[in-house]
């Protein structure tokens, strides 16, 4: 499968803005224009209902956890997550 979009490194920190609520997370868009999808569960470190999640046009900022074998984009929005991206040093924040 080949990718239009600059394929994001794992560990990578980007800011990305939420395009939908699915029942599984969120889809957001990364600057690159690539669509990625946060896991409900990798949003925040504590649990959250699907009230307290981020909406349409929010913007967060996320790390990178690589592609599926399908290649669509896994990202995190976990507080912990972003703090071990930081720690490795090969994200760069947005």
């Amino acid at each position: 499968m080949t990718s239009e979009f600059p394929r994001l490194e794992k560990w990578q920190i980007v800011s990305a803005v939420v395009v939908e609520q699915m029942p599984y997370g969120l889809r957001v868009r990364v600057p690159s224009g690539e669509i990625g999808v946060v896991d409900r569960v990798l949003m925040h470190d504590l649990p959250l209902r699907s009230s307290e999640w981020p909406t349409q046009g929010d913007e967060l900022q996320v790390v990178s956890g690589g592609y599926t074998s399908g290649g669509q984009l896994r990202l995190s929005a976990r507080s912990s997550d972003l703090d071990v991206a930081r720690t490795r040093g090969s994200g760069s924040s947005l």
